[in-house]
């Protein structure tokens, strides 16, 4: 591969998203970021959250970090302000999959995500998906 591609190759790459994205009920979305986030992937995330809430007219997001391998202070930061974002939007933003060595990296960038919902994994952050809403899950 000639230097030419392989700098065309590494810039695509940089700028793919890093996220899928579902609708999981009439009134949520699920997001999964995976991979390394750094500040300019976590700008298009931030861009395409926002739509899909707005196109899908949804209340919840709930943002999967299970699969995120890294993140630095800034983009820490980044997740805070999408979850401010979201929230003028009228989108109730739900963290779920945290680890330890996102959480630390979070705290010591002195990142509050005090107004967040935080659940441990993506079955709690459903199940608080449908309370936000005022829906309940019955056994039949």
């Amino acid at each position: 591969m000639t230097e030419e591609k392989m700098a065309l190759s590494k810039k695509h790459i940089s700028t793919e998203v890093a996220m899928v994205a579902n609708e999981l009920t009439d009134t949520t979305i699920y997001t999964g970021l995976f991979g390394t986030i750094d500040s300019a992937r976590i700008s298009l995330i931030a861009k395409k959250i926002t739509q899909l809430c707005e196109d899908k007219e949804s209340s919840v997001a709930i943002i999967d970090l299970g699969n995120v391998s890294a993140i630095d202070t800034a983009v820490a930061g980044y997740i805070n302000d999408l979850g401010r974002i979201l929230k003028f939007v009228g989108v109730q933003a739900i963290i779920c999959g945290i680890t330890g060595d996102l959480s630390r990296t979070t705290v010591k960038a002195g990142v509050d995500l005090e107004g967040f919902i935080i659940v441990r994994n993506l079955k709690e952050a459903l199940a608080k998906s449908y309370e936000v809403t005022g829906h309940k899950v019955v056994k039949i």
